[in-house]
């Protein structure tokens, strides 16, 4: 057993369910829980506006403060810093003498660039990183198909994974998380420390802007599981993953894809056949749609590597649809309810997409870009994976 092991927490700002985590304490006398605020994901884009907005910013201050609550419940703690995580966690994993640095693989460009980074880091100073695949209801191994043989549509997917389904049950809490003797916290940051006026939370709508944390994130799987679920009804809309805002915790790892499926299946024997679970699976598609074609998400040219699709990269146009001061007014409501709460439905998410990239012919990137800023449940594949399929740019048909 290692000594000590240095757990860096990422989009996993969990206790529940957190393989990696559980396999730390179980591998380890003492854990070093850490998470690092990067600035760089407070950076203005080059369209002028936050890459994480103050909204999402403070959405995840609040799920790390209930992070450390709960640690602390356990006997632990949550080591907080600032700066880049690659330079600040081999720092700590060589000062702490630690055996070992546990954390969740992310598969984006930027993450596995930092990822990268850190295991040159330490490996100078002969320590090893384990990385631990959790943000999908399946491993990518456990998968009826090859990721290089990923179908080319959604439906296709759907079709062969539906009868391949193998969940693991999800993982308990750890029941005690043993510190070293000394230590330094640190205080968790306000957002000007991030680099973020507090003034631009002014026009937000606290009335309906999430809390973070996997306590809210529970309460919110359970009135769903209590309203629709155990009474065997449909919910309102083909996407309740998204409308009922469970998907602000699944961002940020406050609570698992893999448990809510757990759940819902414990109190619903047929539940294959809900639309959460759909809404699951096509969550792990743009998952996998982003491990099979990287970079080429990104491009205006997207998945389908469209050079033909022409678009406008003209700021004047596109800063009428994020101000909401087009000629459709029920754009410019739902651009509105964006900006002052986080959120729009599937629904309404699509309506405004369509509007910029069919009525107004504007460079699609752009649009995903903004709602990166703005949507409180912004998860790097599925966002930019939908975008991909509206600007016609994605799935294969």
């Amino acid at each position: 057993m290692a000594q000590r092991i240095i757990y860096w927490f990422r989009n996993d700002l969990r206790l529940r369910d957190n393989e990696a985590l559980f396999s730390a304490v179980a591998s380890a006398s003492e854990i070093i829980p850490v998470y690092v605020f990067d600035p760089r994901q407070f950076d203005k884009t080059k369209l002028g506006f936050r890459r994480t907005g103050a909204m999402r910013g403070q959405f995840l201050i609040q799920s790390v403060v209930d992070l450390r609550n709960r640690l602390r419940e356990k006997g632990g703690d949550l080591l907080i810093r600032i700066g880049d995580p690659e330079k600040i966690i081999a720092k700590l994993a060589e000062e702490y003498n630690a055996g070992f640095v546990y954390t969740s693989k992310e598969i984006a460009p930027e993450e596995t660039r930092i990822e990268s980074s850190l295991s040159k880091n330490l490996k100078l100073v002969n320590i090893d990183m384990k990385l631990f695949w959790m943000d999908t209801l399946m491993h990518a191994t456990a998968l009826p198909f090859s990721i290089a043989k990923l179908p080319a549509n959604f439906p296709a997917f759907h079709n062969l994974i539906k009868t391949a389904l193998k969940i693991k049950e999800p993982l308990p809490e750890p029941q005690q998380i043993t510190l070293p003797i000394e230590y330094k916290a640190g205080p968790i940051p306000i957002l000007a420390q991030l680099g973020i006026d507090p003034n631009e939370l002014v026009d937000a709508d606290a009335s309906q802007v999430s809390i973070g944390g996997e306590a809210v994130a529970l309460q919110i799987l359970e009135k769903y599981l209590t309203d629709y679920i155990k009474e065997n009804k449909s919910y309102e809309t083909a996407d309740p993953l998204t409308d009922t805002r469970l998907s602000d915790w699944l961002s940020l790892g406050c609570i698992s894809a893999k448990y809510i499926y757990d759940q819902v299946k414990k109190e619903q024997a047929s539940a294959d056949d809900t639309a959460i679970i759909d809404n699951l699976l096509s969550r792990d598609y743009f998952h996998w749609t982003l491990l099979r074609y990287g970079p080429r998400l990104f491009k205006p040219s997207g998945v389908k590597h469209n050079f033909l699709q022409r678009w406008q990269n003209d700021n004047a146009i596109y800063e009428k649809w994020t101000n909401g001061e087009t000629e459709d007014n029920v754009v410019n409501q739902l651009m509105n309810k964006l900006k002052t709460t986080g959120f729009l439905t599937s629904a309404e998410r699509t309506t405004c997409a369509t509007f910029l990239v069919n009525k107004l012919g504007i460079n699609w990137t752009w649009g995903a870009m903004y709602f990166e800023s703005h949507l409180m449940d912004y998860e790097v594949s599925v966002n930019w994976g939908r975008w991909n399929n509206i600007a016609g740019v994605g799935e294969v048909e």
